[in-house]
Order: C-alpha cells, then sequence, then structure tokens
C-alpha cells in the first residue's frame, strides 16, 4: 500500500498542503475502526470519510478535525444558545437543545450530529457505553469513529445505510456508488453535491494508495 500516495492527494486537495496532525489522527482513527468493522468496499470508506470532513472539519474552527460540538462550540453553553438561536430564527421546529428531564442536553456531537436523547440511547446500546448518561462521550476521537462508522453502515441514523447505494441505477446512468443520494444516510440532500466532490478526493486517494 503506497502511504504516500494516499497522504499527499488529501493534503494537496482537501488541506491545502497545510495538514495538521489531529487531521491525520482522525482519518487514522476512522480507517482504522472501518478496518475493525469490516468495512470492505473503498466507495464506503471513501464516502464515510467524506461526511465526516464535510460535517466537522473547519479550517479556522477546527483545525485539529476534532469532535466537535453543534455550530462548533467550546462548551456545552454555546451549543445550547447556538441551537436555540436556530430555533428562534425558525430554522428548526424543536428546541432539541435544552435540557433533559436527567439535566443533560442532546444537541449534534461527534463527526457527525447526533441529536435527541433516544438516539444517544439507541447508539450507546449499540456500542455498550454509557452515552445516554454522558453524551459528551460522544466528543472522544475513538468513540466518534465508531458512532460515525456503524451509524452509516447500519443505517442508524435515518435509517439509510451505505450498501444501500451500492449497483443504484439513477436517470438511466448505472453507478456502482451512488455518492450524491448517500446524502441521505445522515441528511436529506443537504449540500449531496458538494460531499459528492469531497468522496471523489478521498476515493482517488484511496484507490492510488492500493493501486500505485
Amino acid at each position: 500500500m503506497n502511504h504516500d500516495a494516499f497522504w499527499g492527494i488529501i493534503r494537496e486537495n482537501l488541506f491545502a498542503r497545510n495538514m495538521s496532525i489531529g487531521s491525520v489522527s482522525t482519518i487514522n482513527a476512522i480507517v482504522d475502526t472501518c478496518y475493525a468493522e469490516k468495512v470492505s468496499r473503498s466507495a464506503h470508506f471513501a464516502y464515510i470519510l467524506a461526511t465526516a470532513y464535510h460535517e466537522s472539519f473547519h479550517s479556522k474552527l477546527n483545525p485539529e478535525w476534532l469532535p466537535v460540538r453543534e455550530g462548533f462550540t467550546k462548551t456545552n453553553e454555546g451549543a445550547i444558545n447556538a441551537v436555540t438561536k436556530l430555533f428562534n430564527s425558525g430554522k428548526i421546529s424543536h428546541n432539541y437543545g435544552l435540557a433533559h428531564t436527567n439535566g443533560h442536553s442532546y444537541y449534534g456531537r461527534g463527526f457527525v450530529q447526533i441529536t435527541w436523547p433516544e438516539n444517544y440511547r439507541k447508539m450507546g446500546r449499540r456500542l455498550g457505553i454509557p452515552l445516554y448518561e454522558n453524551p459528551d462521550l460522544a466528543l472522544d476521537r475513538n468513540i466518534a469513529a465508531k458512532l460515525l462508522v456503524i451509524g452509516m453502515m447500519e443505517g442508524m441514523y435515518t435509517g439509510r445505510k451505505l450498501s444501500d447505494y451500492d449497483d443504484v441505477v439513477r436517470d438511466g446512468l448505472h453507478y456502482e456508488f451512488d455518492s450524491l443520494s448517500a446524502r441521505r444516510i445522515i441528511n436529506g440532500t443537504d449540500r449531496a453535491e458538494t460531499i459528492s466532490g469531497y468522496y471523489e478526493i478521498f476515493l482517488l486517494a484511496i484507490n492510488a494508495s492500493i493501486n500505485d
């Protein structure tokens, strides 16, 4: 496997040649989790990485590519305020940042935004960790990687999973993996084209590392 080819393509096309140690650690954590969970298709590897990159990397707000709180805020209070602003502006219909009956707030955390108490409870049971009792566990890099990979592989976010988009015919064309429609695994069609573009870069890097 040509690691230089993999990292070179990613660094050049997604990090403007300025890739932090944290970003390397996050990619390694996600890839290691993919192997541990027996992800077998390069397309799935690439789309998982592309989704995490879109959802949680930011060159200024999160250059170390850590798992994030909603709104790229640094504190619990900041995240609650960010969700409340969305609610007050009418962009969301429920203020899911408000404290639940147990005192915890279940706003988005991780490499993808896990929200709502029932989803924290479900994902916690799947991973065998007290995520509902301690939602900030989703801010741990390795746990966040598991939530990302397992959630997308098993369809735990929206009911849609990665394998649903293998060998798809869309608009009369056949796709080995439909990276445009696969956005429905996480969030409808929001920024689907942007994420598909990231997917193509990650896939190019993966294939270059294998075929070089």
